[in-house]
């Protein structure tokens, strides 16, 4: 069974910000509308289901999977994502359990995940009690920046260099970057195919600073500031702690590097 979400497809804005601020707010709408619709549907199919029994007077697998899918998709919706897809592994017809008298009960996995595979105890509380762990595949949509074209170590992130595409993941990607603005101005820290996404560990602020540069200290307080010439004792980008030679005292400082390069130190 698919849980079918209403997923982002446009790669490029439309003009106009009050255009498309209503046609996101239209469409995340839709989409949670969508969502609880199915999740509700789901849980009323199952509610049916219940109430058959086999031929055979066991219990309908049909019913079994339903309580998986619906428990899986809406564990996946309340953990934030998007465009869900449920696929359960069909149960082995020589499985037959017995016809439950009361509603069936579900678990969550213990790994706590909500994508990926993921196994969800079904539990029958009945006259008969019984507890079966089925597994499923939970995937997601998940809207990222990707590269238009291959690019070359050093590289320094533009904006004309990405674009957004919509991929199916299985996992929690905390290392992608999420937007095209968090990777403008960044360095490219190995070489980059075209289409593939961008992690935190493969890109950084470009270093200001090189390792035996000469560079300018600025120091001071409200009111004034004074700048001295200082030697790089290692290289640096905006923002890092950097150690510096002082060349008129001689003396060894760290100070904080700045977006101009400079270096202020106490």
């Amino acid at each position: 069974m698919v849980g079918q979400l209403a997923s982002e497809s446009d790669k490029n804005e439309a003009a106009g910000f009050n255009s498309v601020a209503q046609a996101t707010f239209t469409e995340t709408a839709t989409r949670k509308a969508r969502s609880l619709i199915l999740v509700l549907a789901v849980a009323g199919l199952s509610c049916l289901s219940s109430l058959t029994v086999s031929a055979n007077g066991s219990h309908p697998h049909q019913d079994i999977v339903a309580r998986v899918e619906g428990a899986a998709l809406s564990y996946a919706v309340d953990q934030g994502f998007e465009d869900v897809e449920v696929r359960v592994r069909p149960l082995d017809p020589r499985l037959r359990p017995a016809a439950c008298g009361s509603e069936l009960e579900t678990t969550r996995p213990h790994s706590g995940r909500a994508l990926g595979p993921v196994s969800y105890g079904v539990r029958c509380s009945g006259p008969t009690p019984w507890t079966l762990y089925i597994r499923a595949e939970v995937t997601a949509a998940l809207r990222i920046p990707v590269l238009k074209a291959s690019l070359p170590r050093g590289s320094i992130l533009a904006e004309q260099d990405l674009e957004y595409v919509t991929r199916r993941v299985t996992t929690r990607t905390t290392d992608l970057i999420g937007t095209i603005e968090a990777a403008v101005g960044m360095e490219l820290q190995r070489p980059l195919a075209a289409g593939l996404p961008l992690r935190h560990s493969q890109i950084s602020p470009p270093e200001l600073i090189t390792r035996g540069q000469q560079v300018t200290l600025v120091a001071g307080g409200v009111g004034f500031e004074v700048r001295m010439q200082g030697k790089a004792l290692a290289s640096g980008a905006e923002g890092d702690r950097l150690r510096v030679t002082n060349l008129s005292s001689g003396r060894r400082l760290e100070g904080i590097v700045l977006a101009d390069g400079t270096v202020r130190v106490p």
